[in-house]
């Protein structure tokens, strides 16, 4: 008996000496830096290699962060996808049944995906522009062929943004610290100081540490698009097959579904102090509607019990749900979530369009446009459809008007929220007691999360919240908003220079009120009555054109005054 059981222990002591062997050759195969036989294994990873705990996983899993110096990037592996690195093909696309494997086991493939960046009309195309995506630090620039090129805001000289940089004539893009240049793939085609050597030039140019890692984009709906993943097989995916991004809104492309719907407002993009999770989760919240954006979208005195029910299985697509319409004129309504990015609400008639991008921790980009299909006659009251229009012809109104108010009402409460829910260990389970109905759409998409997320980027566990702004920075309009929208821009332009003309002409009316006054001319003259009046007009045009401006810079929300 006891020979027996020493005959175990010895098998299990060389089951795990195995096990480790191979672990540490599958972590080591992956890293350039190759352990030759007079080196000394590693006994331990190093931090970049250590297992990282899933938070969105409802089973415990490990990913695996591998550092790889040569092409200056790092790639988050799960350990079945180590072992693919190690010595078997690539996994392939989010369509590919290995793919589709990971979903199941509750790793997404998020670089897979294809996400927003941009609005096109908004880009300057004469100088390169800074974004982030998936916490991945990216520029942007187009070249002299008019095509948009996405590559991350890196130098590999010196870790320069190459977002500061500018554009060449033959369309580099141009690193300002010391020069170098940069192809739409991420090559390098020009190092300065080494001018003088062309043999020394040709081989570090050819040399994969001076590429800067690169990404496929796209333009679909007026948006620039880029998958964050940097390989060739990347490019080569979408070399063979260009189609539109999965989450694209089918409408609004060519074909028999895009018969008779028209896209009836510009994009409208706005920067939230909010992790992506948390933005799902509101957006995908009707209830708070009525409440948050009391005066705005809803009437909390209209509340007579929200429910929402999920309509089949949550998928690693996504899901949808029936909603009692917060308007008994549209009836119900069948909102829907497809991972990883868009939303919809709304009717047969009309409906609103949200892309959520995750960016960089605890931020997150949101997209929102309105769709409808002229082919069906409005519910809406006649005054109210043209009022509509007409706003939504004019795009700067809209954003002010329309669209900020609601973000308005919704950013510094989740900016708070989320915090309560990161100290608790983002266990929304035991944080959140959700007893009635109309939170079931939430539950689908924190189950969605935990089933099928994995580790979210820009939400990994341990990732720590940027420091709580005030109530002023979250709700700060200008920098989230106003200075990368193009109609926005313009239009402040407008009122300052509207803001000087009114200014100057009550200057000038009071100049010539102290005129007359000066030389004695009667001030109950007509005359003098049109000065006064012509500089009250001005005075009030001032003070409205000044209200005007804090439209685009900053209001305050305040729910204890919407009455």
């Amino acid at each position: 008996m006891c020979k027996s059981k020493a005959l175990l222990a010895k098998q299990v002591l060389i089951g795990f000496k195995i096990h480790n062997f191979v672990m540490k050759s599958v972590i080591c195969n992956n890293n350039p830096m190759q352990f030759s036989k007079l080196q000394t294994p590693c006994r331990r990873a190093p931090v970049s290699l250590r297992p990282l705990p899933l938070r969105h996983t409802s089973r415990r899993t490990t990913s695996w962060v591998v550092d790889t110096a040569s092409t200056a990037q790092a790639d988050t592996l799960t350990v079945e996808q180590a072992k693919h690195a190690a010595g078997s093909e690539p996994q392939g696309p989010a369509s590919s049944p290995s793919a589709a494997a990971a979903q199941q086991s509750g790793t997404f493939p998020w670089t897979q995906h294809w996400y927003p960046v941009a609005v096109v009309d908004d880009l300057d195309p004469a100088r390169p522009h800074a974004t982030h995506l998936l916490g991945i630090p990216i520029a942007l620039w187009r070249d002299k062929q008019g095509a948009w090129h996405a590559v991350e805001d890196k130098c590999p000289h010196r870790l320069a943004p190459l977002s500061e940089g500018r554009i060449e004539s033959d369309g580099t893009l141009q690193c300002s610290y010391h020069g170098w240049q940069f192809d739409g793939r991420g090559a390098c085609t020009h190092i300065p100081q080494l001018r003088s050597d062309d043999k020394a030039h040709q081989v570090a140019c050819a040399s994969r540490r001076s590429c800067v890692r690169a990404f496929p984009t796209q333009i679909v709906h007026g948006l620039l698009w880029v998958r964050p993943d940097g390989s060739a097989q990347a490019h080569e995916e979408f070399a063979r097959d260009p189609s539109p991004p999965k989450t694209a809104i089918k409408e609004l492309l060519s074909g028999p579904e895009a018969e008779g719907y028209l896209q009836t407002t510009q994009w409208y993009a706005r920067d939230v102090p909010m992790r992506f999770d948390t933005l799902c989760e509101n957006i995908l919240d009707p209830s708070h509607v009525p409440f948050a954006h009391h005066k705005v979208q809803g009437n909390r005195n209209n509340e007579k019990g929200t429910t929402t029910k999920v309509q089949g299985e949550v998928t690693a697509d996504g899901f949808k749900f029936e909603l009692d319409s917060l308007n008994p004129r549209f009836g119900v309504s069948t909102p829907v979530f497809e991972a990883p990015n868009f939303i919809r609400y709304g009717n047969p008639i009309r409906s609103l369009n949200v892309f959520a991008v995750p960016t960089r921790p605890g931020w997150s980009r949101i997209y929102v446009t309105f769709m409808k299909d002229t082919r069906l006659p409005s519910r809406l009251p006649w005054l109210v459809e043209t009022i509509y229009g007409l706003v939504e012809k004019t795009t700067w109104l809209e954003h002010i008007f329309q669209r900020h108010p609601v973000l308005d009402g919704d950013n510094y409460i989740l900016h708070t929220q989320e915090r309560f829910l990161h100290e608790a260990n983002g266990d929304w389970r035991r944080g959140y007691y959700m007893p009635a109905p109309a939170d079931e759409s939430v539950v689908a998409v924190r189950e969605w999360f935990d089933k099928f997320g994995g580790v979210v980027p820009t939400c990994e566990p341990g990732t720590p919240l940027p420091p709580r702004l005030t109530k002023r920075e979250a709700l700060d309009r200008y920098s989230q908003h106003t200075a990368h929208c193009r109609h926005c821009q313009k239009a402040l332009r407008n009122v300052d220079v509207a803001t000087g003309v009114a200014a100057a002409a009550g200057l000038l009316a009071a100049a010539w009120l102290l005129a007359r006054a000066m030389l004695g001319l009667p001030l109950l003259a007509p005359a003098t009555g049109l000065g006064l009046l012509a500089a009250a007009a001005a005075g009030a045009a001032v003070a409205g054109l000044r209200a005007l401006r804090q439209q685009f810079i900053f209001v305050d929300y305040v729910h204890a005054d919407k009455h």
